[in-house]
């Protein structure tokens, strides 16, 4: 009767430990559109905010690196999904952006990188980009990621964009943890985030991936 009990709370236990870890990923990936790194890259997928489910498409793919004393290391691979692809223009992306009802980027990492260093990245090509890091969107942006913690090496984080009714937009950052964060803001807050990838490239390694994904 004593080990049946045990057995029982055992079991009770393995339940509630399994439904605390487990999420729904904010983007369900579809089909593949290939095969980059030993990573095969989704054709497509579906995001849901606010609970209304948004198709999304892959409109590129590319390698990001990062220059450390004089040698390029493999940080992730960013993919980028858009709701409207008949009307995303690669020659226009960062403007095009602001058109989507929705927008992501995923990252794979390759690598394992603290939050902080990834917040960082961010920072600098939110910088190059004029955007005003003060501002209290951007603000609540970047301190999601800085408390999300290392992005794991083998782990997905996902940036969406989406258009909200009333003129509003938001942004949804899911870090490797599966845990998500959501900030909402007035028109323009989409193109401010989405410029770390679409915009002016912070470094070499921003370049070559924007390039990748665009051509």
């Amino acid at each position: 009767m004593k080990n049946r009990i045990s057995g029982i709370i055992l079991t009770i236990f393995s339940l509630l430990f399994l439904s605390s870890f487990s999420f729904a990923a904010l983007l369900t990936p579809e089909g593949s559109a290939g095969t980059i790194e030993k990573v095969s890259m989704p054709q497509a997928g579906e995001v849901t905010v606010e609970g209304l489910i948004h198709k999304v498409q892959s409109v590129g793919y590319g390698l990001r690196t990062k220059k450390v004393v004089f040698v390029n290391v493999r940080v992730y691979l960013g993919q980028l999904f858009v709701s409207e692809a008949a009307e995303f223009d690669k020659k226009n992306a960062l403007h095009s952006a602001k058109k989507q009802k929705a927008i992501a980027i995923q990252l794979h990492f390759l690598r394992s990188v603290d939050g902080e260093t990834v917040e960082k990245s961010f920072k600098e090509a939110l910088s190059v980009n004029s955007v005003a890091l003060s501002d209290a969107d951007v603000s609540q942006f970047l301190a999601a990621v800085k408390s999300s913690g290392e992005a794991k090496e083998g782990h997905k984080m996902t940036i969406v964009g989406a258009l909200l009714p009333e003129g509003k937009e938001a942004i949804l950052f899911e870090n490797t943890q599966g845990q998500l964060s959501e900030v909402k803001s007035g028109a323009g807050f989409i193109e401010k985030i989405f410029s770390i990838w679409l915009g002016t490239p912070a470094d070499s390694g921003v370049a070559s991936l924007k390039s990748s994904i665009l051509k």
